[in-house]
């Protein structure tokens, strides 16, 4: 078992919840690459994604630089390989089965997330505006832990189904029937 499978699974038996380092963003960011590592896991895309690796994108610099890429390498999204990539602009956006959106990087997917809100495409970004507008989860520190909230109404509209496990560990979740 890699050092990657016993982080996500400490996650997992944590409630959802991680240390996230008061000093060291370094630390947080691998905490938070394990999550997305397991967001894949508890998350259905539509039949007929083609059979290609999994996608992960990054929009803009991000705090993991190529510590992302480097969490990823030799991991698998059922039976694929999982590539990362850093894209610029959302208007060209490649194929991606997740987007992650750092905090710089919110207003540009504000402005162009309607592009997006129909494609199977896991949004996972750094700020509750984020997630009010239209992202899908919302990865973010509370009490020196990583935390995450979940947008359902969006994830329902894209196609994806989220596993219940999942959303039980959500710390807020905006259902289809109601808001946050």
């Amino acid at each position: 078992m890699t050092s990657r499978h016993l982080i996500a699974l400490v996650l997992i038996g944590m409630g959802g919840a991680a240390p996230a380092a008061t000093q060291s963003t370094d630390l947080e960011y691998d905490v938070r690459a394990a999550f997305l590592l397991n967001f894949t896991r508890y998350v259905e895309w539509p039949a007929g994604r083609p059979s290609l690796p999994f996608r992960m994108c990054v929009l803009g610099k991000s705090g993991f630089g190529p510590r992302l890429e480097a969490a990823m390498a030799g991991e698998k999204w059922q039976q694929q390989s999982i590539l990362v990539k850093t894209i610029d602009e959302l208007a060209n956006l490649p194929p991606c089965d997740l987007l992650y959106v750092p905090a710089e990087a919110t207003d540009h997917f504000l402005a162009q997330q309607n592009t997006l809100e129909t494609r199977p495409i896991l949004t996972i970004g750094e700020t509750a505006p984020f997630l009010t507008g239209g992202g899908m989860i919302h990865l973010f520190v509370q009490d020196n832990h990583v935390r995450f909230s979940i947008n359902l109404r969006s994830a329902t509209l894209a196609g994806l189904t989220m596993s219940s496990r999942l959303l039980r560990l959500a710390r807020e979740l905006i259902s289809p029937e109601r808001g946050l």
